[in-house]
């Protein structure tokens, strides 16, 4: 009420920063409880689940993440998994190492799979020269491997990274 009486823009500037600091909060609420009860993991279309990632990591980093989903489809639990838990460590990594201001989430559904790209506008970065002891790489590929996915990652320095993950149904093996 203070500032409200001093400088009414000012106020109106640090009410808006309060209500993206609330809906962030509720998005991190939101993730939260998903990873808290796993069957959610599972019986949540994926779409809504990238969906929730998206708006956990823009509250999280106030870095705006656009998910896109185009069709639906039903995937196998485990995969749906693999693929969540692949999305969640590459927003990670993008809001660790990035230094990106936008972020963009598209998953597409075909008639015998699913195509997701997440692509930020970050630093980018060398292929194989990761620094040891980070290990977000290697698990995105072994997670994607495990289900049979194939997962290209493509980066250069000064002009972001784009991961391409495609699973189809006639590839997969259950291992997990």
């Amino acid at each position: 009420p203070r500032l409200w009486e001093r400088d009414q823009e000012e106020a109106r500037q640090s009410l808006e920063d309060l209500r993206k600091l609330t809906r962030g909060a509720m998005a991190e609420m939101r993730a939260l409880l998903v990873e808290l009860r796993p069957l959610t993991l599972t019986d949540t279309e994926l779409g809504d689940l990238l969906h929730l990632l998206g708006n956990a990591f823009t509250g999280r980093t106030n870095i705006p993440a656009e998910v896109t989903v185009i069709g639906e489809g039903v995937l196998p639990a485990y995969v749906q998994v693999a693929i969540y838990r692949i999305c969640q460590e590459a927003l990670n990594n993008v809001a660790k190492h990035a230094g990106a201001n936008t972020v963009e989430i598209h998953l597409e559904h075909e008639e015998s799979g699913i195509n997701l790209c997440i692509r930020d506008d970050g630093h980018g970065f060398i292929l194989g020269q990761t620094i040891s002891g980070h290990y977000g790489l290697s698990m995105m590929h072994e997670r994607a491997q495990a289900v049979g996915a194939h997962l290209m990652i493509t980066s250069q320095p000064g002009q972001g990274t784009e991961l391409n993950l495609r699973w189809t149904e006639n590839e997969t093996k259950e291992t997990i």
